[in-house]
């Protein structure tokens, strides 16, 4: 699906509330529906793309938890206009500490503090006010989508097999079908908490002994020093020259030399075929799946592109029953590409943003991508397609730049992932 946006804009009154933004709002492009759409009434509301990114990952834990659960993690590129800087948001899993023989390895969720980093340093509305929209999808439910629906088809017997996800997911033995409503009564709880108190009590107070005990309970691996100890980390962006403008990367290629699929000369087209090197050394892990991508702009050209993860579908299956909480798999495999941005480094406006599912079919996909669109038309036509994992990318292209050009924006989301791009 795609969307314009339109040309004109007026100063934001009434902050906070839906319509406080006449005019362009900026817009978002991602897997899950209802999760763009409040990111949407965020932008409406005068909130930043930081602001709209907290939403939909935070909706995304209802209502496509198979890649983006609050025991999972992930990692943005940030673009704030006014600060005049790109940095990288790193929340993804880490492993937890294993006790003792026979637990499974499951991870450290780094969402809760990573959504909260960003709120902070990038926000303007209140963070209880971001998180309030995925509370109340969580505790009166929502209409199973197409897109969770795809996930949950391709994970049938994990999820048939599991009892914390049948419960939510099945009915008499038989998965639900796309409009059935999906409650979570116990995630609407814990998003309660970290709506009122942030995330503090869930790293550091009772709801961390809470959630521990369960974990070790379930057979899984975690302590309260793992997640005393958690923090997400800003660092700086890898940023590669393309003409008067930078791509910003999360992280640099680990491949020292590339494949030469993609033609061409200049140091993107060097760093993109090391990218294929790396997605040829994928780990099998990487091929699970359970990442997504999405991209923020806002109406001040503030953007957002991220990708989130739960190491596979649906996580390990082990976690913190009473709470809504699974747990991503201990076996983190690292981004091999990750959400990217395009910014120009002197005036700060904002071009490019691409994320997508990263897994070795999803990366090869988005790395294709690039090079047709920001090296050159047949860049790319040596790049043979990847099969292993599921492949969705999901785009901004503003060709003549934002703020000055809004209406050469368009936002385009991968139709295989069921998602949505709105704009305006």
């Amino acid at each position: 699906m795609t969307a314009i946006l339109a040309a004109c804009t007026t100063p934001t009154q009434n902050l906070g509330q839906i319509g406080a933004v006449k005019g362009v709002l900026g817009g978002i492009t991602g897997d899950e529906p209802l999760a763009v759409q409040t990111a949407r009434d965020v932008l409406s509301a005068g909130g930043t793309a930081a602001d709209a990114a907290v939403a939909m990952y935070a909706t995304m834990t209802v209502t496509k938890p198979s890649v983006a659960g609050i025991g999972g993690g992930g990692v943005c590129v940030v673009h704030d206009r006014l600060a005049k800087k790109i940095e990288v948001l790193d929340f993804w899993p880490r492993p937890g500490t294993q006790t003792k023989s026979g637990q499974v390895h499951t991870a450290v969720p780094g969402v809760p503090r990573g959504l909260y980093a960003l709120s902070a340093r990038y926000g303007r509305l209140n963070w209880g006010q971001l998180l309030a929209s995925a509370e109340q999808d969580a505790r009166f439910g929502t209409p199973l989508s197409r897109s969770l629906k795809i996930d949950l088809d391709a994970s049938r017997d994990k999820i048939l097999s599991t009892p914390s996800l049948a419960q939510i997911y099945s009915r008499d033995g038989e998965l639900l079908d796309v409009g059935d409503r999906v409650q979570q009564l116990g995630l609407g709880a814990l998003l309660t908490s970290l709506r009122v108190k942030g995330p503090g009590e869930f790293y550091n107070g009772g709801l961390a002994t809470q959630l521990v005990a369960a974990v070790n309970n379930a057979g899984g691996t975690l302590t309260l020093a793992d997640l005393n100890n958690y923090k997400p980390v800003w660092r700086e962006a890898t940023a590669v020259k393309s003409g008067n403008e930078n791509i910003y990367f999360t992280n640099a290629p680990r491949a020292a030399t590339g494949t030469g699929d993609i033609t061409g000369e200049g140091e993107l087209v060097d760093v993109l075929n090391r990218y294929l090197a790396d997605i040829d050394n994928a780990p099998a892990s990487a091929a699970k799946g359970g990442r997504s991508g999405f991209v923020v702009v806002d109406l001040a050209a503030n953007a957002v592109a991220c990708e989130t993860t739960m190491t596979e579908p649906f996580g390990v299956g082990i976690g913190a029953n009473a709470f809504g909480l699974d747990l991503a798999s201990g076996d983190v495999a690292e981004p091999l590409v990750g959400p990217v941005l395009k910014i120009n480094p002197n005036v700060f406006e904002f071009y490019y943003g691409i994320a997508g599912t990263d897994t070795p079919a999803g990366a090869t996909s988005q790395i294709a991508q690039m090079a047709e669109e920001l090296v050159g038309a047949g860049s790319a036509a040596n790049i043979g397609l990847n099969s292993k994992g599921v492949s969705t990318v999901n785009k901004v292209s503003c060709p003549a730049g934002i703020p000055p050009h809004p209406e050469s924006c368009q936002f385009v989301a991968d139709p295989a992932g069921a998602g949505m791009a709105l704009g305006r």
